[in-house]
Formats: C-alpha cells, structure tokens, sequence
C-alpha cells in the first residue's frame, strides 16, 4: 500500500523533474573554456525546500549552490519560477535523469543513467527489480519532447504496456549491428509502439531495458551492445550482465540500495501509467 500511495504521488507531480531541471541548469558553465569538462551530475535528492546533488570533484559550486563536500552540493529553495517552458527546449539539462523513487527520509530521488557507460544489473527481489527497472524508464520518459530512444525487449510485447516514447522489439538480436534510426524506422512500420525522436545526446546512443533476467547469450550480447565499440548502449536489465558497471540490490519490503552511490531508494509499484501488475 505504502509502495502504491507512492506511485500514485510521484505521477500526480509533474513539478519536480522541471523545477530540479532548471536547477542543474546553473550547473553548466558559462565560459566555453570549461564547457569540455563540464560538472556531472550523478543523484539529487529534492526536498521542499532545498536539493542535493552528488558532482563530480575538481569544480566550484556556482551561486546560489554550496559545497558541503567537494562532490555534495547543496542549493537552498528551488527556482521560484519555471521561465516559459523548459520542456519545450531541443537539449534538456541531464536529459537522462530519472526519478526512480524517494529516500528514507522522503526526499525525491533522481539518478544521472548517462553515467553508468554500461549496463545497469538489479538483483534480489524479483519483483522490486521489475518495478525498479519501470520507474526509471518512466523517468526517462516522464517530460514531453524527450529524445531519449528507450528500447524494451519483451518477446510477448506485454511489459510496461501505455507508456509512450517506448520501442518494443522481441529479441536483443533486433537490437545488434543497428543504429537507433533503422530501430526505430522498423518498429513504426511494424506498429509495435509509438516512440519518439532518434536524436543522440553526447556520448549515449540510448536504452534497452529487459524487465526479466537475460539468457547467457542475451547477457553476452547487451555487454557487446554497451561498450562504445559495440554501440553505446546502455543497458537497464533486471538480473546479471557480465561487467555491469552499476550493480543495485533490490529488498522484498520495496527498498533499493543503489550501490556505488550510496543511496537507498523506496521505489513506487507499477499499478500506474498502464503498467498494471503485467509480469510481475
């Protein structure tokens, strides 16, 4: 029920992703000379009043932020107002922050995915990685006029039904050896989702997310597919990929510790944006 009312919140508040997007926005330098090595961003927590934010070291926090720490900074209050629409902009401030759920002590908690270089392995409790693995596709997906190409592998096309912004092909094969572009091009001719545009954010090519444990072969191919050679991927799997760079742990009472940086994160259930209990 907890994991429910949790749910139910986090989509009625379309506010947050915005506000700590304008956020991060006075993260990026205005002197091109430091433009080549920007901050990045790993987690924010948003709280009503203030946000933190795991960085990068090497950079001075920019007014109004404050450096607790060389990598945690903290702003105090959130932008009053959200200038015109910044969802309606061609580049997004960390275009692949997803919220993925809250903190336990109830802050919103948001992960850069464009920093894993990877994949992303979640293991323990079954049906905790599921609904994990869908709140960060929501993330994903959860402002219009995202780029971001997110592709599902689920030979029965039944996992994260009513999402839209989804590419759902059945096998990781459909995957390998094409670029985003001919994925796309064929899914729309096939009707299998709608998705949106192909359009590449620096180094990241896009997303295959897998809501069930990959085979060994599977688990060969997404590794290939994640390295820049093979693709650029970067793979969101529940289960084990060899080599996964982030590796979180999910807990039967609905709790996720988020490995390497450091955080654990009460995830919200899939009952809402059509999911449904679907594979769970």
């Amino acid at each position: 029920r907890r994991r429910g009312a949790l749910a139910r919140r986090l989509a009625a508040d379309t506010r947050t992703p915005v506000m700590v997007r304008q956020a991060l926005r006075e993260l990026i330098p205005a002197d091109t000379a430091d433009a080549e090595r920007p901050v990045r961003v790993y987690s924010v927590l948003a709280e009503p009043t203030k946000l933190l934010a795991s960085v990068s070291g090497a950079h001075t926090a920019p007014a109004p932020w404050t450096a607790l720490e060389p990598n945690r900074w903290e702003r105090t209050g959130l932008p009053s107002v959200i200038e015109g629409d910044p969802t309606a902009d061609v580049t997004l401030a960390l275009p692949h922050l997803a919220r993925i759920g809250v903190s336990e002590r109830g802050a919103q908690v948001m992960v850069d995915l464009g920093q894993i270089n990877g994949a992303l392995s979640v293991s323990g409790d079954l049906v905790v990685a599921q609904d994990t693995v869908a709140a960060l596709v929501r993330g994903l997906l959860e402002l219009p006029r995202q780029s971001t190409v997110v592709v599902s592998v689920d030979p029965s096309a039944s996992a994260l039904p009513g999402l839209n912004g989804l590419v759902r092909v059945r096998s990781v094969s459909e995957v390998k050896g094409k670029a985003p572009e001919e994925i796309l091009n064929s899914s729309e001719e096939l009707g299998v989702g709608l998705v949106r545009g192909a359009a590449r954010t620096g180094e990241v090519t896009g997303f295959i997310v897998l809501q069930d444990a990959p085979t060994a072969e599977e688990a060969r191919a997404l590794a290939d597919l994640s390295v820049p050679e093979g693709g650029g991927w970067i793979v969101l799997t529940v289960g084990d990929v060899p080599g996964a760079h982030w590796r979180w742990y999910a807990e039967n009472d609905g709790s996720v510790d988020l490995g390497v940086l450091g955080l654990r994160v009460v995830v919200p259930t899939q009952t809402l944006a059509g999911a449904g209990t679907g594979r769970v």
